[in-house]
C-alpha cells in the first residue's frame, strides 16, 4: 500500500470514528436535555434556542457571551440551552408544557436568518410552537434573498404576537422593516463586542510581530485564494500568518472548554501588530486584543455595515475598512509604520449597551 492510500484510508477511519462519537454525543445531549426540561423547576428559566454545538469560534464566543449576561441580568433564572442539533418535536411540546409564566424564551444570535441557514427552520418552528409567548431573537445579520423563503420567513414572523428582533446592523434593520412590519425591531452590535476593554481577555505583555489574515474559506468569501496569495507576497519581509475562525475542536469539547478555546484565540490575536481580515468576529476578536485591524467586505454586507459600529472618536484609527486589496495594502504599511504607538480600548460596547437587561 502506498504512503498516500494508507494516509487516506487513516482518515477515513478516523473521519468515521469521530462522525460515531459526535452522534453518540449528541444523542446523549438531547437525552440529557429531554430529561431537564421535564423535570419540575425550582426556579425560572430562560430557553435559549439554537446555542451552537458546532466549532464556529464566531458563534461559540456570542454564546459564551449571552451566558455570562444572562448570568449576570438575571441571577435567579436557570438557563436551558437548546440547539438545533436536538431538535426534535417531543423536546418543544415538553417545553411548551412545562413553560410558567416568568420563563423568557431567547432565541440565539448570529446570522441565522440567511436563507441556506440550517438555523433558521427551527427558528421558525419555535416562533409557530409558541405563538402566544414572547420571544426576543438576539441581533442578528439579516439576508434574506429568495422571495418564496421571505415570504415563508415573514409570514411566521409577522404572524407572531409578541415577538421582538435585534438586529446588529442598519442594513439588517432597514431589510427587517420591510420584511417584518409586525415585528418589534431593535438595534445593537453584535454580543460578542462585550468583551472590548474586559481585562480578563487582554494579554498587554505579549511580544508583536507581523500580521495575521484572519481569511474565511466558505460561500461568503469575496477574494479567492489566488489573490489573498498575490497580496500575501506584497509584504515581502514582512511575516504574513494566515487564520480562520473555525477550529478544529470536537463538539464535545466545547461544553467544559469554550472559555479557554476562546482566550487562546484572542491571546494568538493580541500576539500580531496587525490584524487583516473578512470575518466580522475576526474584527471583533482584535479589538478585544488591542490590535489594529484593517477589514476586507465579504460577500454580503455583515462587514461594511458592521464596522460603523465603532466610531472614530473611540476607537481611532483601530479599526478600518478598506474598498478592496489595493487599498487594504496602503493602509496596512501606515499601520506598520506606526506600529510603536499602543492603544487601550476601552469597554465602549459593555457600557453603551450591554450594561442592563435587553
Amino acid at each position: 500500500m502506498m504512503f498516500s492510500e494508507y494516509m487516506n484510508l487513516c482518515k477515513k477511519i478516523n473521519d468515521k470514528i469521530t462522525g460515531f462519537r459526535t452522534s453518540q454525543y449528541v444523542k446523549a445531549k438531547s437525552d440529557e436535555l429531554l430529561e431537564t426540561i421535564s423535570r419540575c423547576a425550582n426556579k425560572p428559566r430562560i430557553y435559549f434556542f439554537c446555542t451552537p454545538m458546532h466549532s464556529n469560534l464566531g458563534d461559540q464566543a456570542q454564546l459564551m457571551c449571552w451566558l455570562r449576561l444572562f448570568e449576570q441580568w438575571y441571577p435567579d433564572y436557570e438557563v436551558v440551552c437548546v440547539p438545533t442539533r436536538c431538535r426534535k418535536f417531543k423536546t418543544i411540546r415538553t417545553i411548551r408544557k412545562n413553560l410558567k409564566g416568568n420563563d423568557l424564551i431567547f432565541v440565539h444570535s448570529g446570522y441565522l436568518i440567511f436563507d441556506p441557514h440550517p438555523e433558521l427552520p427551527f427558528i421558525l418552528d419555535v416562533i409557530r410552537a409558541f405563538y402566544d409567548k414572547p420571544i426576543t431573537i438576539l441581533p442578528q445579520t439579516v439576508n434574506l434573498m429568495g422571495e418564496w423563503y421571505s415570504h415563508v420567513v415573514s409570514t411566521a414572523f409577522n404572524g407572531h404576537s409578541n415577538l421582538t428582533l435585534i438586529c446588529r446592523d442598519e442594513v439588517s434593520l432597514e431589510k427587517s422593516k420591510e420584511l417584518f412590519p409586525n415585528v418589534k425591531l431593535r438595534l445593537l452590535p453584535d454580543v460578542v463586542t462585550s468583551l472590548i476593554g474586559d481585562p480578563a481577555f487582554q494579554y498587554e505583555s505579549m511580544k508583536r510581530n507581523g500580521i495575521l489574515l484572519c481569511i474565511r474559506n466558505d460561500g461568503e468569501k469575496l477574494y479567492s485564494n489566488k489573490q489573498i496569495n498575490e497580496f500575501r507576497s506584497r509584504f515581502n519581509d514582512i511575516r504574513t500568518d494566515l487564520y480562520d475562525t473555525t477550529i478544529s475542536a470536537r463538539m464535545w469539547e466545547w461544553e467544559e472548554n469554550r472559555e479557554r478555546l476562546i482566550c487562546e484565540v484572542i491571546k494568538k490575536f493580541s500576539s500580531y501588530k496587525l490584524v487583516i481580515t473578512d470575518r466580522y468576529h475576526g474584527t471583533i476578536f482584535s479589538q478585544v486584543a488591542n490590535t489594529p485591524v484593517i477589514v476586507l467586505s465579504s460577500t454580503d454586507h455583515k462587514l461594511s455595515s458592521g464596522v460603523r459600529w465603532f466610531p472614530k472618536n473611540v476607537f481611532g484609527h483601530m479599526v478600518t475598512y478598506a474598498k478592496d486589496l489595493k487599498d487594504a495594502y496602503a493602509k496596512a504599511i501606515e499601520v506598520l509604520q506606526h506600529e510603536s504607538v499602543l492603544y487601550q480600548n476601552p469597554a465602549y460596547f459593555k457600557k453603551t449597551f450591554y450594561n442592563k437587561p435587553l
